[in-house]
């Protein structure tokens, strides 16, 4: 290879780069710019900012446990399930005590968490197998036991005060941060991710990383699940469906690699869940049902990963 290839080959490097590094500024930017021209004004209107933040909220609150699995190269599907059964066996202990509502949904995604952990880090399924199969195992679960809907004290919406998902988004953005960015915890995800074998070899427990990251996922889920079912007073076979792939969106909109490693940076969370809340909102506004918006938002995953994937490291992607 001469020098003018070689040369060639940097810059075209450097400038792929350059757009995955800001491809989620950009492409936030061009969300708020186009939908706030195609709906009036309406978008950012004093209206629809709560309509943004609510989506934000959800989607914010699960991407921001999301980056340490993220951080690993690994992927969980199953978190729109976690969120739905959660939200099913919270409902269904409401019956016995509204007291019990918090405490269940938290706890039931924390296991379920777990269980994905377990599943990846000890018996060696694959997570895009083991989570792919969670799901299906709890959508059928949250079937058998809600027998289609069940409801809650509507006295329980005051929990849906915006203070209170304001309050409870912050601290878990705090908590999040602090461990991935100043606990040597953030650090393993991100040597895992990078390298199994050097992470062994640097005495890092890679089992236990995996499974505290899934177990982490499933605490916010179970977060999520006690809010979505509060703000409905209402739990479904439907609650939490197609949520896994809003967070996977968001935190690959966000600049994240498949591949995990030392390139997951901890703000993708928050700027791709803002993106998809924006979008999202966006849509709706525009009177888009919600069978295109999903096609919207599958052309979207494809160019994102289209533009993000790095194949040098594709084989640690599990």
């Amino acid at each position: 290879m001469n020098e003018t290839q070689t040369a060639g080959t940097v810059r075209l490097r450097n400038g792929r780069e350059l757009l995955v590094s800001n491809f989620s500024f950009a492409g936030l930017a061009v969300i708020l710019i186009l939908f706030e021209i195609l709906t009036g004004g309406r978008l950012l209107g004093q209206r629809n900012i709560m309509n943004i933040f609510n989506n934000f909220f959800s989607i914010g609150m699960c991407a921001l446990m999301y980056s340490f699995v993220m951080a690993l190269g690994e992927l969980d599907l199953s978190v729109g399930a976690i969120v739905g059964f959660s939200s099913a066996m919270a409902a269904f202990v409401s019956q016995v005590s509204i007291y019990l509502i918090l405490p269940v949904a938290v706890i039931t995604g924390l296991i379920l968490g777990l269980g994905n952990g377990v599943f990846t880090a000890y018996l060696g399924v694959e997570s895009f197998i083991g989570t792919l199969a969670m799901s299906f195992v709890l959508r059928g679960l949250t079937t058998y036991f809600l027998n289609g809907a069940m409801g809650i004290p509507i006295e329980m919406r005051i929990f849906d005060e915006n203070w209170i998902k304001i309050t409870a988004l912050i601290l878990m953005a705090v908590l999040a941060w602090f461990i991935y960015n100043r606990n040597k915890f953030g650090r393993y995800c991100r040597a895992v991710g990078a390298s199994h074998a050097a992470a062994e070899q640097s005495g890092i427990d890679v089992r236990k990383t995996r499974l505290f990251a899934f177990t982490l996922v499933g605490l916010a889920c179970g977060f999520v699940g006690f809010f979505t079912l509060v703000r409905a007073c209402t739990a479904s076979s439907s609650t939490g469906d197609a949520f896994e792939f809003d967070v996977l969106l968001a935190v690959l909109f966000g600049g994240m690699p498949l591949s995990g490693g030392w390139g997951v940076k901890f703000r993708a969370a928050l700027i791709g869940a803002l993106a998809m809340a924006a979008l999202k909102s966006g849509m709706s506004l525009m009177g888009i049902d919600g069978l295109t918006q999903q096609v919207v938002q599958g052309i979207i995953l494809i160019c994102v990963v289209v533009i993000s994937f790095d194949r040098k490291n594709v084989g640690v992607i599990k």
